[in-house]
């Protein structure tokens, strides 16, 4: 498997790994990891839009 190379790939892969260690871990339920969820949302959605 190669590593992805656009940058909004790379927010979203981590967006989903917190979204998806939220739903077993409740640890991940912590505004501290809320926030770096939302940032990696709005980071995925701005660079997918402004990437080639």
């Amino acid at each position: 498997m190669k590593t992805p190379i656009a940058l909004s790939t790379w927010f979203m892969a981590l967006f989903f790994l917190l979204v998806g260690l939220a739903a077993f871990v409740p640890a991940f339920n912590d505004s501290f990891f809320v926030v770096f969820t939302a940032i990696f949302a709005l980071g995925a959605a701005v660079t997918l839009f402004l990437g080639k």
